[in-house]
């Protein structure tokens, strides 16, 4: 019996069925490709093969998934100053603030509000940028499991054979690990919104990896 095709009607869609249902993962990533000509193209590097419009339409449907699925809403009674997690009938029957945490709720925020907050309110703060840290990693996880896919696909399509790469010694692969941690907490830290990239601990860190002889 042939697997009935899944039906997409849009790169949200696709984003959100994929995140839904990875086991259909091929039939998405070849709907996508319908949409990105460049989508799988080995020779268009990675970052560039999705443009910001059309990552932002797959991220809306992984977005959708992960506050429904992964991270859904929660409420929070607050009580001298502390955040509180309650369930919504408990929370009915307290007369007092209230806060409520989701996806949509974090991503409304912008960043000069999530700066303030940090000075004046860094529980409601570190809840709210937990979050979206979390569903970005989430979307670029997402992101770069469509483009692995498609790019299968691509090589399949057009007889391109995956030539194997030589494995670095272990001295050099051990320092592009740390550089790309360097890296990647300098652009975190560039971008503002990871409280936990911290360049120059980062940097005492590698330092004494690299002090044990």
């Amino acid at each position: 019996m042939s697997k009935k095709p899944i039906s997409l009607q849009s790169l949200a869609d696709a984003g959100y069925q994929q995140a839904r249902n990875n086991s259909a993962l091929e039939d998405i990533a070849r709907f996508a490709m319908s949409r990105i000509s460049t989508l799988g193209n080995p020779d268009v590097p990675r970052k560039d093969q999705i443009n910001k419009e059309q990552r932002e339409e797959l991220g809306g449907g992984y977005m959708t998934h992960y506050g429904e699925a992964i991270k859904p809403e929660r409420l929070f009674a607050i009580v001298d100053g502390q955040y509180v997690e309650k369930t919504s009938a408990e929370l009915e029957k307290l007369s007092c603030e209230k806060f409520k945490l989701s996806v949509p709720v974090a991503f409304a925020i912008s960043q000069q509000m999530l700066n303030d907050m940090k000075t004046n309110d860094n529980v409601r703060y570190q809840l709210i940028q937990g979050l979206k840290t979390d569903c970005n990693a989430y979307i670029s996880n997402r992101l770069g499991d469509l483009i692995t896919k498609a790019t299968k696909i691509y090589k399949a399509q057009n007889g391109i054979k995956t030539e194997r790469v030589q494995a670095l010694a272990f001295g050099e692969y051990e320092k592009k690990i740390m550089d790309e941690i360097l890296t990647r907490v300098r652009n975190a830290d560039s971008r503002g919104n990871d409280p936990t990239a911290n360049v120059e601990l980062t940097k005492r860190r590698i330092a004494a990896y690299w002090s044990i002889k």
